[in-house]
């Protein structure tokens, strides 16, 4: 049997295994055009239909006036030897699929794509990561290996002082009043605890005396470990000395840890 690519007419042998191929279609090897070798076959190879161009007239050729004859389109010429005539098995054929990767393979790359995306979100998004209390520990050590620091997020503007804050004299040292703060974190995440500022002054409004507090001066020491959590009250107790005992006010203060 025999083909023909109908974009350049080049014939081609083909067989019946190579026309249940690919369902039929073969690309031709002279234009690269790709076509449905069963709907153009035939069973003999065709004769030689190359026509000579048609001459001038005979007054064309005397150099008379005459108009040239019209010319015909000439057919593109085929063989005529079948044994010269190549096969489509000398052809390129359709690219075949390429090897298919094991599944086995595809989830593997999955899951070392998720552990990179883990891997960059657990980078990128420590700080926030890091208020939650399970997530804290396994980012500090994370970050120990990688010499990277976790940076805490503080707003002192959300921890309030509550009225319940009182003041009187120290049961046990003269001159000294003990100040007892109570502490409220309004944020929607834990932070660390501020420092706490106190100011004693007198019957003038004169201030007499200024210190801060840090967190392990005014907590016990099992909460200095501690953090301020949402809407959690925590109590804070404050020992300052009564300059000439003339204190008569005083004023809190937080501030926000260097």
């Amino acid at each position: 049997m025999y083909t023909r690519c109908p974009d350049c007419h080049t014939v081609f042998k083909i067989t019946e295994a190579q026309l249940s191929a690919r369902e039929g279609r073969v690309r031709c090897g002279k234009c690269a055009a790709v076509f449905h070798a069963e709907q153009h076959l035939f069973n003999e190879p065709p004769a030689i239909a190359a026509q000579e161009q048609p001459q001038a007239s005979d007054a064309a050729r005397a150099g008379g006036d005459a108009e040239t004859t019209e010319r015909k389109p000439v057919p593109a010429p085929v063989a005529t030897d079948p044994g010269g005539i190549p096969t489509v098995t000398e052809l390129t054929l359709l690219a075949s699929p390429g090897r298919r990767i094991p599944p086995v393979f595809w989830a593997l790359g999955d899951v070392a794509l998720l552990l990179l995306l883990a891997f960059q979100l657990a980078y990128f998004y420590r700080d926030e990561l890091a208020q939650y209390p399970e997530l804290r520990p396994p980012l500090l050590a994370f970050c120990e290996h990688l010499d990277c620091e976790i940076r805490e997020r503080r707003d002192v503007s959300q921890v309030e002082v509550l009225e319940q804050t009182r003041i009187a004299p120290h049961p046990k040292y003269e001159n000294v009043l003990r100040i007892h703060v109570v502490l409220v974190n309004r944020a929607a995440y834990a932070q660390n605890y501020p420092l706490i500022e106190v100011g004693l002054t007198d019957n003038g409004g004169n201030l007499l005396a200024r210190r801060a507090f840090s967190p392990d001066q005014y907590l016990e020491p099992p909460a200095v470990k501690d953090r301020l959590l949402p809407n959690v009250v925590a109590s804070a107790q404050l020992n300052v000395t009564n300059p000439n005992n003339k204190a008569v006010g005083y004023e809190v203060r937080l501030v926000t840890p260097p």
